[in-house]
This record gives C-alpha cells, sequence and structure tokens, in this order.
C-alpha cells in the first residue's frame, strides 16, 4: 500500500492574470479543477462555431464543392522547401466571415509527407535528371551558340509555369517560362540560359552565366565554397542566407558541370580523343583491390636501414592500416611536364604498398618500356616492386626507380649514389618532385572536401586536376633557367689537372667504400661487446675493492650504551657498511659470470687485459663506435629539422600547425646544440682527428652523405680525393653539367614533338569540322568545334611564337621543322601578343 503524501492536494487555489480579446487584463482565483473545466467548455464552443461556420461556407458553394487537394507527380530533394502548397483561404467559395478569420490567422500551409530515405530520393532524383540530360545538352549547345534564343515560327507553348530567377546583377521574384508539349522543365529554362534546382518542377533557376562564373573561379581559387558564393549573390541581391539556398545552388551546378562533361565528351569523340566521365583521373577501386594480397609482412632491405627509418612509408605494411575514415588521401603519378597521369583513392589506411603497385601497374599499360618513376622510397618500393605480380613486367619493360632530388638528401649517401637522379644517366634536370607541387597546389581544395561526399570529393578534385592540366599545357614551351657551372668547372680542372673521368672515378669508389663500411664486421662488433664487459667488470671489481679495503670497525665507548650495546646510530652505520659490501659483492659476481659466460659462447680462452694488444685495438675501436653514434644522433636530429623548415614554408599550412612546427624547430634546435655538444667532445681524441664543428655550419648540411664521411677512419679515407670539401663540391657541379647536357639533347626532341603536335591538334579539329559540314551533321555540333578550335589555336599559337625564338637563339643545337617560320602568327594575319615566359638568350 502506498503512503499518502501532504500538502500534495490537486484543489489547490491559485490567481491567474488572463487577457481577453479586448486586450483588457482580468485576475481571478480559482482552483485547478475550477480551470480545467473552464478550458473544456472554451474548446467546446469553439468546436460549435468552427462547424457553424464551414456548414455555412458549404450552403454558399453549393452541393457540388470539394476542395482540390492533387500534389501532382512531384521529385523530393534533400528538403521539402519545393514541395510546399499555399492554399489561398480567401477564394470566391468561402465565406466573407472565415476569409475575414482565415486573413487573420495566416496563410495554411500544407506539407506532403515524404516518408522515403534520402538516399531513395536522391536516386529518384539523379534518375530523373540523367533521362532528361540529353535534351539539357542540346539546349545548352543551342543557347551557348544563339541558335535558339528566338523562338519565332516554333510550336506554341503548351503551359507557363513561373520560377524565381537569380543572376549575377539580378534577383527576379517571378519570371514566366513558356514550355512546350513534352518537354521538361529544365529544357525550357535552358532555352533562355537558366537552369533549375530541381529536376521535375523547379521554382528556382540560376543564370548560366552566373554558374560560369563560378565554374571559373572554382578553377583558379579552390578555396572559394559554394557557400561563399551562395552569400556574395545574397548580399548583391539583399536576401538573407540560409542553407536551403545554398543547397539549391550546389543542386544546378552539379547538373551544369554534368552538362559540360557532355558537351566536352562530345567534342572528343568527334575528334577521336578518348572520352570523359566523371573522372578519367581515377584507378577504380577493383583495380586497386588486385594487388592488396601482393605484400604480406614486407620486411626493410637490409642495405637500406637508414632510409627506411627516414620514411614512415617505407615502414611495415601493418602500422599503415586506418580502420576509422574511409578516405585517407590520394596517390598520384604525374609526368615530367606536370601532366597527371593517374591518381589512386586511399582509402581506410595510409600510403600502403597496392596503390603504388597499382599505379606504375597503369603507368607500365600506357606507356610501355624504358620508364622512370620518381618516388620518395625508390630504394624500398624497387624490391616491393620486383616480388609483386608485376614484377616480371617491370622487369621486361626495363621500369626504373629513382629517388626524388629534394627527398634523395635524406637517404643514406651509398642510397644516394646508387638512386638519386644527380647520378644517373639519362635524366637530364629533372628532380622529380612534381607530385610534391601538385600536392601543395591541392591544400586549398582539401578544407573544402573534407567532408563532402564521394561524388563532390571527386568532382571538385577532379576539376581541380583539370585546371592544373590546363596549366601545364600552357607551360610546356617555356623555358626554365639553370645555373652556369662551365667556366668554374674548366678553371678547376685545370687547376688540379683533372679529367672528367675523374669525377666519375671518385664516384665509383666512395660507393665501392660505403658499400664495405655499410655493415659492421662481426669480429670488431664482438670485440667491442667484450671490451665493453670487461669495463664493466673492472668497474665493479674496483666498487667492491673500495667497500673491502677497510677491514675492520672501530668503537669508542661513547658508542655504546649503558644496557642495550650499541646505540642506534652506530648500529644504523653497521648495517648500512654490510648492504654496501652485500651489494659490491652481488654485482661483482654478477659481472664475473656476464664476462664467463660471454667467453664460453665465442670461444676465449684467455682474458684480456689492458695491456693485451688485442683489447688496445678494440678500444680504440670501441671510442670510434661511440662517435659514429654521436655523429648518427646529430645527423638524425638535423634531417628531422630539414623537414621541418620546409613543411612550415609550405603553402596551404595553417596558423595552428605553423605554430606547431616552430615550437618543433626550437626544440629540435636544443636538441641539436646538445648533440653537437657530444660530438665535439669526442671529434679531437678520434685517429685522425674529426673537425669541430659549429652550429650555423651544421644546419647548413644540404644532404646527409655530408654527414657519412665524418663516421669512419679504416681504410684511410679521409685521404681519398673525393673525401676533401672542395673535389666533393666541384664533383656535384660536374654531374649538374652532364645532366644540363643530357636535358639539351632531350629537350631538342621533345621541342620537335611539341612543334608536330601543335599542328597535328589543329589539324585534327579542323579535319572533324570540315566532315561535319559536309555530311550535313548537327549545326551545334559545329559550332561546338570551332569554340573548341579556338581555344586550343590561341595556346597553340602562343607555344609556336615561343617555339619560333627558341629557334632563333644562337645557342640552339636542335633543328627546326621546315614549316616553323611560317606559323608564328595567328591565321587571320593579327600579331600575337608577347605571351608571358618568353624565352631569352
Amino acid at each position: 500500500m502506498g503512503r499518502k503524501k501532504k500538502n500534495m492536494s490537486t484543489s489547490s487555489r491559485v490567481t491567474m492574470s488572463l487577457v481577453d480579446s479586448s486586450f483588457k487584463i482580468r485576475t481571478s482565483t480559482a482552483s485547478l479543477t475550477q480551470i480545467r473545466q473552464e478550458r473544456l467548455l472554451r474548446e467546446a464552443r469553439q468546436r460549435q462555431e468552427t462547424r457553424e461556420l464551414v456548414a455555412e461556407a458549404q450552403l454558399e458553394a453549393g452541393p457540388d464543392f470539394a476542395e482540390p487537394m492533387d500534389f501532382g507527380d512531384q521529385t523530393f530533394d534533400d528538403d521539402d522547401t519545393d514541395y510546399d502548397n499555399e492554399v489561398d483561404p480567401g477564394g470566391p467559395l468561402v465565406s466573407e466571415f472565415l476569409k475575414t478569420c482565415a486573413q487573420q490567422r495566416g496563410p495554411v500551409i500544407y506539407r506532403r509527407h515524404d516518408i522515403r530515405s534520402r538516399t531513395q530520393r536522391q536516386q529518384r532524383a539523379h534518375a530523373a535528371w540523367q533521362e532528361q540530360l540529353p535534351a539539357l545538352v542540346d539546349n545548352y549547345l543551342a543557347w551557348k551558340h544563339s541558335c535558339l534564343q528566338e523562338d519565332h515560327g516554333g510550336p506554341a507553348p503548351h503551359s507557363i509555369f513561373h520560377v524565381t530567377a537569380v543572376s549575377i546583377s539580378e534577383y527576379t521574384p517571378s519570371i514566366a517560362i513558356q514550355q512546350h508539349m513534352d518537354e521538361p522543365a529544365n529544357s525550357s529554362l535552358l532555352r533562355i540560359g537558366l537552369l533549375g534546382c530541381s529536376p521535375l518542377q523547379p521554382t528556382v533557376a540560376i543564370r548560366l552565366e552566373c554558374l560560369e562564373l563560378y565554374h571559373q573561379i572554382r578553377r583558379y581559387q579552390s578555396s572559394f565554397s559554394i557557400q561563399a558564393f551562395t552569400k556574395v549573390l545574397c548580399t548583391l541581391h539583399n536576401v538573407t542566407y540560409f542553407q536551403q539556398l545554398r543547397d539549391q545552388f550546389s543542386i544546378a551546378f552539379d547538373i551544369y558541370l554534368n552538362i559540360l562533361r557532355w558537351t566536352t565528351r562530345i567534342g572528343r569523340c568527334l575528334v577521336h580523343v578518348r572520352a570523359v566521365h566523371l573522372s578519367y583521373y581515377f584507378i577504380p577501386h577493383a583495380d586497386v583491390e588486385h594487388f592488396k594480397d601482393d605484400v604480406h609482412n614486407r620486411s626493410a632491405p637490409q642495405t637500406t636501414v637508414s632510409c627506411t627509418e627516414n620514411w614512415t612509408a617505407a615502414k611495415a605494411v601493418e602500422e599503415n592500416k586506418v580502420m576509422v575514415f574511409d578516405q585517407m588521401g590520394i596517390f598520384l603519378v604525374a609526368c615530367r611536364h606536370g601532366f597527371i597521369e593517374c591518381v589512386t583513392e586511399m582509402a581506410r589506411s595510409g600510403e600502403l604498398a597496392k596503390y603504388g603497385l597499382a599505379a606504375v601497374n597503369k603507368v607500365l599499360d600506357v606507356c610501355g618500356n624504358d620508364q622512370a618513376i620518381g618516388h620518395d622510397i625508390a630504394c624500398s618500393s624497387r624490391k616491393t616492386i620486383a616480388t609483386s605480380s608485376i614484377g616480371p613486367k617491370a622487369k621486361e619493360l626495363r621500369l626504373q626507380l629513382v629517388v626524388n632530388a629534394f627527398h634523395g638528401f635524406s637517404h643514406n649517401r651509398r642510397c644516394q649514389l646508387e638512386n638519386h637522379p644527380l647520378y644517373l644517366t639519362g635524366l637530364g634536370i629533372e628532380d622529380l618532385e612534381t607530385c610534391e607541387r601538385i600536392f601543395a597546389s591541392s591544400n586549398s581544395t582539401a578544407p573544402l572536401i573534407r567532408h563532402a561526399s564521394h561524388f563532390h570529393w571527386v568532382q571538385f578534385l577532379d576539376l581541380h586536376f583539370d585546371k592544373w592540366g590546363t596549366d601545364k599545357y600552357l607551360e610546356l614551351s617555356m623555358n626554365q633557367p639553370c645555373k652556369q657551372y662551365t667556366v668554374e668547372l674548366e678553371e678547376f680542372k685545370q687547376r688540379k689537372e683533372l679529367a672528367d673521368a675523374d669525377f666519375v672515378k671518385w664516384r665509383d669508389e666512395e660507393f665501392e667504400y660505403l658499400g664495405q663500411v655499410a655493415t659492421e664486421p662481426t669480429a670488431d662488433a664482438i670485440a667491442v661487446a667484450y671490451v665493453e664487459r670487461l669495463k664493466k667488470l673492472k668497474l665493479a671489481e674496483a666498487m667492491y675493492g673500495s667497500v673491502t679495503s677497510v677491514p675492520f670497525l672501530s668503537y669508542t665507548p661513547t658508542n655504546f650504551t649503558h644496557t642495550s650495546g650499541l646505540n642506534a646510530a652506530s648500529r644504523h652505520h653497521s648495517k648500512a657498511f654490510e648492504g654496501n659490501y652485500a651489494a659490491a659483492l652481488r654485482r661483482y659476481e654478477l659481472q664475473l659470470n656476464v664476462v664467463a659466460d660471454f667467453e664460453h659462447r665465442h670461444d676465449i680462452q684467455q682474458r684480456w687485459t689492458p695491456e693485451c694488444p688485442e683489447y688496445v685495438m678494440a678500444l680504440k675501436y670501441f671510442h670510434e663506435h661511440r662517435f659514429v653514434h654521436a655523429v648518427e644522433e646529430l645527423e638524425g636530429l638535423v634531417v628531422q629539422r630539414l623537414f621541418e623548415l620546409s613543411k612550415a614554408n609550405l603553402a596551404g599550412t595553417g596558423y595552428k600547425m605553423r605554430k606547431y612546427i616552430s615550437k618543433a624547430i626550437t626544440r629540435r634546435s636544443a636538441a641539436i646544440r646538445s648533440a653537437l655538444e657530444k660530438y665535439n667532445a669526442l671529434a679531437p681524441i678520434q685517429h685522425p682527428p674529426r673537425p669541430v664543428l659549429d652550429y650555423s655550419e651544421v644546419i647548413g648540411y644540404a644532404s646527409l652523405g655530408e654527414f657519412s664521411l665524418l663516421k669512419y677512419s679504416r681504410y684511410d679515407v679521409l685521404a681519398k680525393p673525393w673525401t676533401v670539401p672542395e673535389n666533393w663540391e666541384m664533383a656535384a657541379k660536374y654531374f649538374k653539367v652532364t645532366r644540363a647536357h643530357e636535358e639539351i639533347l632531350r629537350l631538342n626532341v621533345e621541342i620537335r614533338r611539341l612543334a608536330h603536335w601543335i599542328n597535328h591538334d589543329d589539324s585534327k579539329i579542323l579535319s572533324a569540322i570540315s566532315s561535319l559540314v559536309t555530311n550535313g551533321s548537327d549545326p551545334l555540333l559545329v559550332a561546338e568545334l570551332k569554340d573548341v578550335y579556338a581555344k586550343h589555336h590561341r595556346i597553340n599559337n602562343i607555344h609556336r611564337q615561343r617555339l619560333h625564338k627558341i629557334y632563333q637563339l644562337p645557342r640552339f643545337t636542335g633543328e627546326p621543322p621546315p614549316q616553323a617560320a611560317g606559323e608564328v602568327g595567328r591565321e587571320d594575319g593579327s600579331c600575337l601578343d608577347d605571351a608571358p615566359g618568353d624565352v631569352d638568350d
């Protein structure tokens, strides 16, 4: 049974202040029960009055009146704002009294409840757009080329609907659109340069000029979002911004880009070029997953341990698995001119081997044999490719893996001599860092697509890459200046009485030497370990001897008490002495057992003493070993600082990241100073003595190779000519000059190819136009191809002008094509404006 609570009666009285219909305040005191009864009576009276008003309205309307409630076959977007039907209650069939009441209440909004999921609505909208896309493309081309701007003599309009039109400078709340029989509403809009935000019954339309403006802004400035552009339009038209406006513009912009892709595909197919889909850069996911089981538990090669430790991508596969985010980044391949060849999407993982294998396989299929690919971890990826399923293909096609120029300096010196483009024949002055430039450029796109859907993620990356490719095509004929080392190099060779073959010999000797010292000899390692244990044994023996050097403890009468022997202080001193003695004895016996076990395992018959020749040699090597570790510690800190400095200056790095990097650089500088002090303490006692370094000199090291020669003293390495700093610097300049001569030979080939291509490109499009005109094809296609030709021909004329200036250079060693002299200006005979990047002698 429950217990009745006190002071909880429902009959408590309250005082209320009410405002009646005449806006007068009436105060009354009543119980809660009375208030409830009054409310029920008031609601009953209101229902009775409503029934009387409805009956009066039906009598005035007649017996055949029925309120229309047909919503039609409508489609739904993400929000339901397009499907709200405002019913005017003040129609002619409503009584005056009901009309007056309705006007006081305001318009009644009837909203159709949509029980479909967002995915279902998107699928239906997508199907509706795709069904009418061919008609939209035709009407877009007609509007673009002004073929249907006037509708004289056409079929009479079947119906008229109204939309809100938004342009750059105008906002029209209602504009009448004439719609023909069986014509989609958006086709009717496109005839006058508008594009709706809904596939079937648009109520808002965007001017094509406005969409094209944002299209070009987004191509040139990837960080300018749709939301920002929509807010700009709202400000221009004095309209309050809300999320629905951004969504409507996004829908229209997506369809506009799809129409542009269709028109591009039509133009490319007519000139027999590959078709354009949503993105032809990305490799399909199935092709990437084909290589997921190619590499399992791969370990770093023993000869490139230090390189593997410097690069996260070269470590074990299991470390790069991330199961949180679906999209982690991209892995791309670009040619030496900057054109993006292919892109793979990294899903739920870091830089796994399967992405590189899929990209390399694509390059081998498209480009064929004798290809060189630059990779940050080329020394590791070479073995990965060799052990994968495409290994035989790569070997047959003579694929070459090379480290990038900047990243290559973070590999050890022997890896640089083997894989750096400076020392490899045939690469010219290419630095292989094109992908880093692409990533730096795409950083502006990342903040806007980080939380976007996969469709928009791919679409806007493709938009950015397409603009990147357009810029790179324009830069094809621009020359890149390089430093002149020829005079300085010739003076050095005459002063030192050297030939070109000496520089190559120095490189080979250094590579051979570093191969010999890459791994520590087993005997030296055993000797160093044995000396370390002997030194620990000697230290333990010395500590034990210091404890046992006092054989007795002496006490005076003051150390005793009258009743209990030694006093507390004397007893504590005695126990501490006994404890030190026992601890020293245990350490000595333990270290003695360690030495005995080491001698037994390595078959050392007689224990070494400080006077033994073996001990002296091993102790000397032990000190060198400590010095090598000091150099390696300093080397690692300098490398980390080098990468932090490069990241701090990278475009797109945010404020918080820059602040974090600045703090890291400060901490790294303190650590470098500490490691440098340790190095300078050990450098003078080496044989021969190593140079003492200062802080400014160390942080100025540009490559790890400058640390390598500090480590080793065996084989009289410092007596070799290639260890002299001046010789080393001049050897690097020699290889740069050699690569520059290779670049000239390569450019002579590419200049002729570019000259042939621009002529072929123009003639191919003109041939397609002529064929369409002869066959009487659709004039819209002819007009579109003429527009494509105008754009290509403008850029190709810029190339012709630059190539003509290259032909006039006094040091040009190539062979100009026969028709080069007559193809400098435009076809209409006008002079070509000076293009940026003109070639100077």
